[in-house]
């Protein structure tokens, strides 16, 4: 039977490069780091990181898909239960736990299109979970609220941000929760 246990030593070039990278995104642009400068700041050289990926934006997109991945569970779990609450809690504590990760990409030197993939991911399961409980309602409405109250999300989690995560989880969740609900159930009356 075959090793499948990852390589210590792959898993912590990975990680160098990706913590690395995550640093050199504070100053730069994702189209402004070079390999060779990711490489001499993670102590690699330029064959290794190509082992692993085309570039640095395509190790950012790594980076971006497994944060992606663990909202996707949440939102499943969200499905699920049907619990607003739920998803609330764990989607800020997903955010809480990748800092770094969010800062960058609600700064101007990530990747714009992430914040749009979650937001089409998101509107799919919830609009086909309004579906469900609301069929008479045109889908066009639905989708217009989904965008509604998702951008609204996104607008106090980037405030959050701002203010360098001074509320806590909790109360951010809970500020989610309510106007989420509340514009949802005014809405779907």
């Amino acid at each position: 039977m075959k090793n499948t246990k990852p390589d210590r030593r792959v898993l912590r070039t990975k990680y160098a490069l990706k913590k690395n990278l995550l640093i050199l995104l504070k100053d730069q642009p994702i189209q402004k780091i070079s390999v060779s400068h990711l490489c001499e700041k993670s102590d690699i050289n330029r064959s290794t990181f190509y082992t692993y990926y085309s570039d640095p934006m395509d190790l950012l997109r790594t980076i971006q898909d497994e944060f992606f991945e663990k909202l996707k569970i949440t939102m499943e779990q969200f499905q699920k239960e049907n619990s607003i609450t739920t998803l609330m809690k764990s989607t800020i504590h997903c955010i809480s736990e990748h800092k770094e990760l969010i800062r960058l990409i609600f700064s101007g030197h990530g990747d714009p299109a992430f914040l749009n993939r979650i937001t089409c991911m998101t509107q799919e399961k919830t609009v086909m979970n309004w579906k469900r409980q609301y069929p008479d309602y045109p889908e066009a409405k639905l989708i217009a609220l989904h965008t509604f109250i998702i951008r609204g999300c996104i607008g106090i989690i980037e405030q959050w941000i701002q203010d360098d995560f001074k509320e806590s989880e909790e109360e951010i969740s809970h500020l989610l929760e309510t106007l989420s609900s509340v514009t949802s159930h005014g809405f779907l009356k």
